[in-house]
């Protein structure tokens, strides 16, 4: 039966309601492995990657490496070495805008 999926945004927020259609909501730089199942109305932050087959929560925080904290210079890494793939690499303001989201 459909049911109001609702959100949670931030670690200590209230959830917000979607309506009875929404999906995963996942933040810029995260990735999942192949067969990952998520459930309606999870929330994954910014630069996390999720390696188990089942993932149970509904919120994942900013800079999550599968269930523990992702260190921010292998993140940065990371990333410059998937942006190299496609001949591009992280500026120095985006550097700095994911470093402030790391610390907060």
């Amino acid at each position: 039966t459909a049911r109001d999926i609702k959100y949670k945004i931030a670690k200590n927020s209230e959830p917000i309601s979607a309506g009875i259609k929404a999906g995963l909501l996942m933040g810029d730089y995260s990735r999942a492995a192949i067969n990952s199942r998520f459930n309606s109305g999870t929330v994954v932050g910014v630069c996390c990657n999720i390696f188990s087959d089942v993932f149970d929560k509904n919120y994942l925080a900013d800079f999550s490496w599968n269930h523990e904290k992702y260190i921010f210079e292998k993140a940065i890494r990371d990333i410059n070495n998937w942006m190299h793939l496609k001949g591009t690499s992280l500026s120095d303001e985006q550097i700095n805008n994911l470093k402030e989201i790391y610390e907060s």
